[in-house]
């Protein structure tokens, strides 16, 4: 892929994620999220992972209080660790080799 065309998806998922985001915001609010196939639920969960790990390799700025609530990141790192069998001291130790 050429320079030109990594831009060109990279404005692509921009654009993309721009209105999934309005949806999904929409969706939270009016409980379209609970008539969801459970499948979507971690198909989104997962690509945003491996977007955000990417993105934190090449420096992205870390998620802050205003990205997720406490309770939303407790979810989601509880559903992480779980997928890959996982616990608390295992994620200690990826905790303390991390950037803060």
């Amino acid at each position: 892929m050429s320079p030109s065309d990594h831009r060109d998806r990279a404005r692509r998922i921009d654009e993309l994620t721009a209105e999934l985001v309005r949806e999904v915001d929409a969706g939270l609010g009016d409980g379209a999220i609970a008539a969801l196939d459970p499948g979507t639920a971690r198909a989104l969960a997962s690509v945003a992972a491996r977007t955000y790990a990417v993105a934190a390799e090449e420096g992205a700025r870390p998620l802050s209080g205003e990205d997720l609530t406490p309770t939303d990141a407790v979810v989601l790192a509880t559903a992480a660790l779980r997928a890959h069998d996982l616990n608390p001291f295992d994620l200690a130790l990826w905790f303390s080799r991390s950037d803060r």
